[in-house]
């Protein structure tokens, strides 16, 4: 008995079936080795957005765990999902669609950045059915190219510090020469009593005083460029303390701010090079003013404290002004980050403390609670 035409086609499809049930085991395996140990972030989506399958790269880059993200609409994944629906809004229609440097976001809320691909999925009949997305993260590329731009202007900065410097150093040694003069007549005026005598005196020492401030402060600007080493002297570490107050004095009775003193008994010995730290101790202080100001209820205070630990001391400078948010906490002391309002900050201060301080072989570090106030804390070795 012959077989007829659907009994030929029923015994041939018996025979394919085996054969595409295997071919299709072979792709689902071959899917999952290439979302197991594939480097990009690759997830497929429904129709409805919601992810269905996704790489192992994507739990890692972007911190979440896989229950975390299977039936996560994709959006949900996206820093700006109202940019990410505009995005993807023609996918349908154009098939694909591709974008540079857009921002994804990791579990602890920071941005992963990638460069992104998004193809268009369709189903058997031609109907969409969902899309695949495939990301490569080019966070650190774009934190290098990043760095290159801060070390272009830092090495601008150099290429420029000389010349200002030059120029700052000439009006200085003017200043230095006519307080010295101004020095002699008052000390030979006959026409002043005791009481106005002194107070001249008084304010030419401060004068001269600052002057050369500035100029060890130029001084310490090209040391920096330059990657000089410090001298050293020894000194009275307290004493520094107590003058590095006096420097900001003005600015803390303008701005009701009061400094409280923790220090050790006593004075402070140390070697290491006191105009540097002087410059450390003048900008922290100067920073916590600001702190206290910006938070703006009153009862500003900072506290100065020391204590040795082993071969070094440790000198904290704390302040109730407003903290420092804990995503600014890492990258304060990198070269022109700074949490001020444009025009107001250069992101220099800091970046140059933390020099000085490597310089002079120590440490700083910062302890802050946002809105409560911040500890900064400087360790410097007794004998640098």
């Amino acid at each position: 008995m012959e077989l007829t035409d659907p009994q030929q086609h029923l015994k041939k499809v018996s025979r394919e079936l085996p054969e595409s049930k295997t071919e299709s085991i072979e792709a689902r395996e071959i899917l999952r080795c290439v979302l197991q140990n594939t480097n990009d972030l690759v997830f497929a989506t429904d129709l409805n957005g919601a992810i269905v399958s996704f790489s192992k790269s994507t739990e890692e880059v972007l911190g979440y765990r896989g229950e975390q993200i299977k039936g996560k609409h994709s959006k949900e994944l996206a820093e700006d999902s109202v940019e990410f629906e505009r995005m993807t809004g023609g996918l349908f229609e154009d098939g694909m669609v591709n974008r540079s440097d857009f921002p994804f976001r990791h579990a602890d809320g920071h941005p992963v950045y990638c460069d992104v691909s998004f193809v268009a999925l369709k189903d058997s009949k031609g109907k969409s059915a969902g899309c695949i997305v495939i990301a490569r993260d080019i966070t650190e590329w774009k934190k290098f190219q990043e760095e290159l731009i801060r070390v272009d202007r830092l090495a601008e900065v150099g290429r420029t510090v000389s010349g200002t410097v030059h120029e700052i150093n000439n009006p200085l040694a003017v200043i230095n020469e006519i307080s010295g003069w101004m020095g002699v007549v008052v000390s030979d005026s006959e026409g002043l009593n005791d009481d106005d005598r002194a107070d001249l005196k008084t304010s030419i020492e401060k004068l001269l005083e600052q002057a050369t401030r500035c100029r060890n402060i130029a001084r310490q600007m090209l040391d920096f460029v330059r990657d000089s080493g410090p001298a050293g002297d020894s000194f009275d570490l307290h004493e520094l303390l107590r003058n590095s107050v006096s420097f900001i004095f003005p600015e803390l009775k303008s701005k009701d701010v009061e400094v409280l003193f923790d220090l050790m008994e006593g004075p402070l010995q140390m070697h290491s090079e006191p105009r540097m730290l002087e410059q450390v101790f003048v900008n922290l202080l100067t920073n916590a003013i600001h702190a206290i100001e910006e938070k703006g209820n009153g009862a500003g205070h900072i506290q100065i404290s020391t204590r040795l630990d082993e071969k070094s001391v440790v000198i904290s400078i704390a302040d109730n002004g407003t903290g420092i948010a804990p995503r600014d906490q890492k990258k304060i002391f990198e070269l022109f980050y700074t949490t001020k309002p444009s025009g107001k900050g250069t992101g220099l201060g800091l970046p140059i403390c933390r020099n000085i301080v490597h310089k002079l072989g120590g440490a700083i570090h910062v302890e802050s609670t946002f809105w409560k106030g911040a500890t900064f804390v400087v360790r410097i070795p007794i004998r640098g």
